[in-house]
């Protein structure tokens, strides 16, 4: 048996057996879980910190409360309009017709959402992954308070984040990432989600406004970390915005689709990278990939999971790379972006694909056929 050394347990160890081992609570570790639950398999999920809350604009669309059976109770409220404002200072106003945004706080999501899996009989396991040893099944050394916990399976779905530690255990290199830079706005109130272009403060990337409980969250996002509290300050002050409270630096995995199954351990979430380009859209393809992921498993055939996603969104995600690369390369085309989307036929084929996620070849080809002259 392979051993993948992180950290070697120092404590007395226990020992249990399950089916399935997730590790990670976030949207695809949780929905992995309930799922492979709902089906009757014994699955464990461990997640680091149960009271983490992720640095994130708490976006989710509308249309992933019904298809992922969602309580919508942790919905704080719903937007039904997006703003988008070019470089050049073009304000571009556009409803969601036929669908919405929740704005949820990620705490109470991923929180309720473990809930549900544990509803259908998932384990929950607060505790840190130390090491791992593969083989013919695998085992997590898992510490939980002043114990270290065994846990032994015949495969495990690691959706840990963007800094996954089991892609470290597995040799995979961590994902290129954006670096983002957020704040909570106390009484500062917007009734839409703002999506703001300009090199001076986005580089490659858009900074954002959107409506939080008491008040909205400012944030803006860079390749490069060293200038993110720069770029940050511009945009507040572009932005108008004087008050906030503390600033949190985090990161966002850039896809790259290189990376689905590693042997008998299967890779979901950030910490697969997914993802979406240029909208940089993470939880519902993070729930999207648990769902494919525990079907492989329920199916008996981990090489299913790769292909399901490729089929599923593999098309689309190249589309959106290659939009980005054009789109995001200097501030003219970010311009030019924005009065695209003063077309009725490009914010109809918009909202179709990536608001209400409508599936099959259709809704792909027509936004493929308005962007052609720019995909390369």
């Amino acid at each position: 048996m392979g051993v993948l050394s992180m950290n070697r347990p120092t404590a007395s160890t226990k020992k249990h057996d399950a089916l399935v081992i997730v590790i990670g609570g976030g949207p695809a570790g949780s929905t992995a879980a309930r799922l492979l639950a709902t089906h009757g398999l014994d699955v464990v999920l461990v997640e680091k910190n149960l009271s983490f809350k992720k640095p994130c604009g708490g976006g989710v669309v509308m249309s992933a409360f019904e298809e992922f059976d969602i309580p919508k109770g942790v919905i704080k409220r719903e937007v039904r309009a997006i703003e988008i404002v070019s470089p050049g200072g073009t304000v571009l106003e556009i409803p969601l017709n036929g669908g919405g945004l929740a704005m949820v706080d990620r705490r109470e999501f991923d929180a309720a959402l473990r809930r549900e899996a544990e509803a259908k009989g998932a384990q929950i396991l607060e505790g840190e992954c130390l090491r791992v040893e593969q083989g013919r099944t695998v085992s997590v050394f898992v510490k939980s308070g002043e114990t270290v916990r065994e846990l032994t399976a015949e495969c495990a779905i690691a959706a840990d984040g963007v800094n996954s530690r089991m892609r470290a255990a597995v040799g995979v290199k961590p994902n290129k990432s954006f670096f983002t830079m957020s704040a909570f706005v106390p009484d500062h109130h917007t009734e839409r989600c703002e999506f703001w272009f300009g090199a001076a403060h986005a580089p490659r990337s858009y900074s954002w406004v959107f409506p939080a409980q008491g008040g909205s969250v400012i944030g803006t996002a860079t390749t490069e970390r060293g200038d993110i509290l720069s770029l940050f300050e511009r945009f507040r002050e572009r932005r108008g915005i004087r008050k906030e409270s503390a600033k949190e630096l985090y990161r966002i995995p850039l896809w790259s689709g290189d990376l689905y199954r590693r042997g008998n351990i299967l890779f979901a979430g950030d910490a697969a990278g997914h993802v979406m380009p240029l909208t940089h859209e993470g939880i519902y393809y993070a729930m999207r990939a648990g769902v494919l992921a525990a079907e492989a498993v329920i199916s008996g055939d981990l090489g299913t999971y790769e292909k399901r996603w490729k089929s599923a969104f593999e098309k689309r995600f190249i589309l959106m790379a290659h939009l980005e690369r054009y789109f995001l390369k200097d501030d003219a085309s970010a311009d030019r972006l924005v009065e695209l989307h003063r077309k009725p036929d490009i914010q109809a084929a918009s909202l179709r694909l990536w608001l209400r996620k409508e599936r099959g070849a259709k809704p792909l080809r027509d936004y493929m056929r308005l962007f052609k002259e720019f995909i390369r």
